[in-house]
């Protein structure tokens, strides 16, 4: 365990955490590697969301650790479920912002706008308000947001909840691709669809984990 978690992107150790009186997570002990595609799901209020939120940093666990590896500190990407567009800033403008936030040079920002907007088959929608996009091209700028700066960690809630089947598969495409890169990859689903990616299934149950398996 100890020379598994070693090698890992992250980890929780005996991680923990209640909303006042409600134990919503724990005590949770898990390890994600560089390059794996680790999906969570469970029941409504199994613990997903905040099981993301403490890998992310987001939530302090109550009690237990969390441990990032040095190679993946500030470089940790969360993509929640809610959609975080400025809907009416264009899709460019819209990574132009994170980028800039993300701490890109103008030219790097502009090149991978422009890499992120053809790979998820929004290209000829960069000049247009995000607010005019479908549902499902809303989910692809909004995984495009999250991915403006290489993550060495990507944490993503249901990014196929009710995307069409071509959106499903632009987002899927772009997990495989920075799978490969090396990126560690955890996301929230119960879709068939997404769990047929899965190099590894995490199911939750009242917040503790319930099954493991490929």
């Amino acid at each position: 365990m100890a020379a598994d978690s070693a090698k890992a992107a992250a980890s929780l150790l005996n991680a923990e955490k209640s909303f006042g009186k409600q134990h919503v997570l724990g005590p949770v002990s898990l390890d994600v590697y560089p390059g794996e595609l680790l999906m969570i799901r469970g029941r409504n209020g199994a613990g997903k969301s905040t099981l993301l939120s403490v890998l992310a940093g987001v939530t302090r666990p109550d009690a237990g650790e969390r441990n990032i590896a040095p190679a993946v500190r500030g470089r940790v990407a969360l993509v929640p479920q809610e959609l975080s567009l400025y809907e009416t800033l264009t899709c460019e403008e819209n990574l132009k912002f994170w980028g800039l936030a993300s701490g890109l040079p103008p030219r790097a920002i502009r090149a991978r706008t422009r890499w992120l907007l053809r790979e998820l088959g929004l290209e000829d929608k960069g000049r247009e308000p995000a607010g005019s996009l479908s549902g499902g091209m809303k989910r692809r700028l909004h995984l495009a947001t999250a991915l403006m700066d290489t993550p060495g960690l990507l944490l993503l809630d249901e990014p196929t909840v009710g995307a069409d089947e071509n959106s499903a598969a632009a987002i899927l495409h772009m997990l495989r691709h920075f799978k490969a890169q090396g990126t560690a990859i955890v996301m929230v689903t119960h879709l068939p669809r997404d769990l047929e990616e899965a190099d590894r299934i995490v199911t939750l149950e009242g917040g503790l984990i319930a099954g493991e398996g490929a």
